[in-house]
Parts: C-alpha cells; structure tokens; sequence
C-alpha cells in the first residue's frame, strides 16, 4: 500500500488508516473481540500502518486492544490518539481540552497501548472553556515531545483559526476531520490552508457512518438510539431520503467503473494529493480488505469530476 508524508513530520503513513472506534465496543452486541483483534491483525497485513484510536472509544477499551494486537509490531505501525476527553469521577467522558489532566491521559494511553511512545497526539474537539489556556495546553505538549512520549502534534476538528492559534505554539503536523462526499465544508477553508502550510490532513468518517456503503434504501428506519439520528444531520428522515436518491445515481457511476460504492466514494478522496490519510473502520477482516481495497487503483480524471458534480448540491454537512 502506497504511504504519504504526514505534513512537516519524520512520519510517513498508510493512505489508508485503521480507525479504531467499533474497537471501543468490543464484546458488546454483534462486535466481538476476536473480530476486531483479526481485523487489526488483518488491517496491517494488507499494508495499513496507520491505526487511529481514543480514550473515549470504550473508556480504554480499544487502547486496550490495539495494545494487545500491535505490541510485536510496535516499530511498523504509526500510533494516533485523538485526546482532550476529560473524564469524571464516574468515568464519563466530556470533550472539553482545557479542562483535562493531558500529562495522565498520556500516560493512562501509553499504559493501555503498550508502548513507550505515541506517534501523533491529536488535540480532539477543542472547547478551551476550562482553567487552562492554549498556551498551556500546547506547552505540555511540547514537553511531551521533548520528552519523547510524543512524537508529533496534531489537531482534530479545528476550524482554521484554532488551528493557527494552536500553530503559535507549537508545530501542527495533521489536522484530521470528517470529509466525504456528503460534507465537504473542508473544501472551502480547511483543506487549502493546510495544503499551503504543509500540514498533513486525515480524512474521517469516508463512508458518511454508512451511508456511503450502498446498504440502506428508502425502506431503511434505523432503531431510536442509533447514534447517527442524534447527531448527524444526513441521516434526519427528510435529509435521509434526498441522500438516497443521489446514492442510487452514484451506484450507477460505481458499477460503471466497475468498482464497489465503498471503494469509489474513499477512492474520491484518495485522488487528492492533498489527503494524507483516509480512516476507515472495520468490525471484521472482511470490511477493512474490503475498504483497503480501494487503494489499489485510481480513478479517471473524467470519473473524479463527475462525482463531485453529483454531489456539490448536499456538501455543506458536518457531524
């Protein structure tokens, strides 16, 4: 699998991520642990390097197993924690930067992964509402570099003015956030300054949380508590039903090209040098060789365009 340098850095990753958020549900339900252990195993078989994680995800839990899994291989593999989720007394997690310990939840992180260092530590989500400042929340992270628990820092969600705050102190190597052909709002500012400033950007969420995976039709109705009808605007019953009408357009492009739906739409984003990374999830060795499949080949110029045509009318979404 080809790998592209991430940003200013000494890294260089995978074009495809492993994201390790369904690991954070393991042994819950239809995700098993064992899955999700054979899926890393097969993830970094196929050449993927790249494995995304977070304390939240399952409060340690998918640390826990990428730990596990990635122990043998530590060497080969770019470890990115996405942090500033300050936990409670009653081990709940709220994302809010300047309220969190970040020193502890480096080394609660470092303990549960099994490792002496983090390749990339991203500042998740940032609220800047608590005691500390940026200046001091960069500054710890600089010490942590200087320290060699941290390899580089990164940002996750940052609009383009955080993001030059946070480059006054300290050097931004990634700026990860969602992008796909449903939310496209990085487009406008995001994903040029970063280009400009040669700042790595990782793609999140590829597939729009399923959407883009040709599984759903008119018929689907999600159950009650699935998380995408709480807080992701493509799956509101209006919005979900115009989507739809587009995704068959696109699955006719697809079977076109003669690719799977979910190849092309992660493939889209590939075509730009400017994607580092695109971080894909994955319960089973099946999903993520179906997903890092799509690194395997490029699409036409003509295809690329007419893709991104298709979808200009519904890109101003975001999670």
């Amino acid at each position: 699998m080809n790998k592209r340098k991430l940003g200013s850095s000494e890294l260089s990753t995978s074009v495809i991520g492993f994201g390790a958020w369904a690991a954070g549900a393991a042994g819950l339900e239809d995700v098993k642990e064992e899955q999700i252990e054979g899926a890393i195993r097969k993830a970094y078989d196929l050449g993927i390097t790249l494995f995304d994680t977070a304390p939240a995800y399952g409060l340690g839990l998918a640390e826990r197993v990428l730990g596990k899994v990635l122990k043998p291989i530590r060497e080969n593999v770019i470890i990115a924690v996405k942090g500033s989720l300050a936990r409670n007394e009653h081990g709940s997690s709220s994302i809010d930067a300047a309220s969190m310990d970040i020193v502890q939840e480096v080394e609660a992180s470092l303990r549960l992964l099994k490792t002496d260092y983090i390749d990339l530590y991203q500042v998740y989500w940032p609220e800047f509402t608590g005691k500390q400042s940026v200046d001091e929340i960069f500054g710890t992270l600089n010490k942590l570099v200087e320290e060699g628990k941290i390899r580089s820092i990164g940002v996750s969600d940052f609009n383009v003015q955080q993001l030059v705050t946070a480059q006054s102190v300290s050097n931004i190597v990634s700026l990860q956030s969602a992008y796909n052909l449903f939310q496209r709002n990085v487009e406008h500012a995001a994903l040029p300054y970063t280009n400009q400033q040669n700042i790595g950007f990782i793609a999140r969420s590829p597939l729009a949380q399923g959407l883009l995976t040709g599984k759903f039709n008119y018929l689907t109705r999600l159950p009650k508590a699935d998380v995408r009808l709480q807080f992701n605007p493509l799956y509101s019953h209006k919005q979900f039903i115009k989507n739809i009408v587009i995704i068959e357009a696109f699955t006719g492009m697809a079977r076109e090209i003669g690719k799977p739906l979910n190849q092309v739409a992660i493939n889209w984003l590939l075509y730009r040098p400017s994607i580092t990374s695109v971080v894909v999830g994955a319960k089973t060795s099946k999903q993520i060789e179906e997903n890092a499949a799509a690194a395997s080949w490029r699409l036409s110029r003509e295809d690329y365009e007419q893709i991104s045509r298709l979808f200009e009318t519904d890109s101003s979404y975001m999670i």
